[in-house]
């Protein structure tokens, strides 16, 4: 096999692993919280933040306005957040984590996402500009369109 070649087997097999520890962790996840990553990834962004609107949530989870509102709706309804009307701006809707959610947080393994958020800022700029060059390399030959996803 080439150089080239082993490479190429190299990456495939590291970003196979990365799906994989991604789904495991996932699981694992909605094992021990009854809850999904990406609702996970709320309750953190609103422990983290305070209050959010609809908009702010949709942005920190790279999803439209829509997916996160149907979001939402599901965690409200099973008393994760709750959401109230902002005494500055009637036409503002903030979501805010409950007693529950608050819980359900406290005894939730962090998911791949919030591992890499929590742990990328401490890598070096250039290390940083790397990962992002190769991604984004990656993402290119892949073929990603990434307006058809949520």
């Amino acid at each position: 096999m080439s150089e080239s070649n082993a490479l190429a087997e190299s990456i495939v097999h590291r970003y196979l692993t990365l799906i994989r520890y991604q789904r495991y962790l996932s699981d694992l996840i909605r094992r021990t919280t009854d809850i999904s990553g990406r609702q996970l990834g709320v309750l953190r962004y609103l422990v983290q933040n305070g209050p959010r609107t609809v908009g702010q949530i949709s942005q920190y989870l790279y999803v439209r306005d829509a997916t996160t509102s149907c979001l939402l709706d599901r965690m409200e309804r099973d008393g994760f957040v709750t959401r109230h009307r902002s005494s500055e701006d009637n036409r503002k809707v903030y979501i805010e984590l409950t007693d529950l959610g608050r819980e359900v947080l406290a005894h939730a393994p962090t998911g791949t996402a919030g591992l890499m958020r929590a742990r990328l800022p401490d890598i070096p700029i250039e290390d940083l500009q790397a990962i992002d060059q190769a991604l984004k390399r990656l993402s290119d030959i892949a073929g990603v369109d990434e307006s058809v996803l949520d």
